[in-house]
């Protein structure tokens, strides 16, 4: 039997889809394992939904992307904006929408993260100048280079964490010996 896992199949926008596929053999190994002895991965696979998401929510307050680059500073112009506006420095962190917005679903044997902020997908690939467009007064939209900011990706410590929490379940769902049942039934009397 087979499993897909899929920590990433990302429905940033309508039209626009992200897909990262991951298919470590140890991953499936101990999905196919957990699906043997408990006949139900869902519980697990909404596990590593709540890990992805908060493993790439961290990324906003890093600030960096998933291979753990720092992303690009901001810009003088928007840090000037900021300032004048009352704002803070922090790159994609003004309002906390996009960050929070991050969800996942669990489909099949597949986990999908994605969120619904139609912008998410500029910051993710980043956006050259006008390549949006103009406004009615003829501005370019966006008004400058955009830099992309990767957050959605699968690195070493996503799979750290996949692995550990699989292995968590499949511990939880070894059968106790005749002999551990003994052990416990024995202290409950006592």
């Amino acid at each position: 039997m087979e499993f897909p896992f899929s920590p990433a199949g990302l429905d940033l926008l309508a039209m626009t889809v992200i897909r990262v596929d991951v298919r470590a053999d140890e991953t499936q190994k101990l999905l196919a394992e957990l699906q043997r002895r408990t006949g139900n991965i869902q519980p697990a696979m909404e596990g590593i939904g709540q890990i992805l998401v908060s493993n790439t929510q961290q990324r906003f307050v890093d600030q960096v992307d998933p291979d753990n680059h720092e992303w690009d500073k901001l810009s003088d112009i928007t840090l000037a904006r900021r300032r004048k506006a009352g704002s803070g420095a922090k790159i994609l962190r003004d309002t906390g929408r996009l960050a929070s917005s991050i969800t996942y679903k669990v489909v099949g044997g597949s986990v999908e993260l994605g969120t619904n902020t139609v912008y998410a997908t500029t910051h993710q690939y980043g956006a050259k100048k006008g390549s949006y467009g103009r406004t009615r007064k003829g501005s370019p939209i966006p008004w400058g280079d955009i830099p992309a900011r990767p957050f959605f990706g699968y690195n070493d410590q996503d799979q750290a964490d996949v692995l550990e929490l699989l292995q968590r379940y499949i511990d939880a769902s070894r059968p106790q010996s005749w002999w551990q049942r003994f052990l416990d039934l024995f202290r409950r009397l006592f």
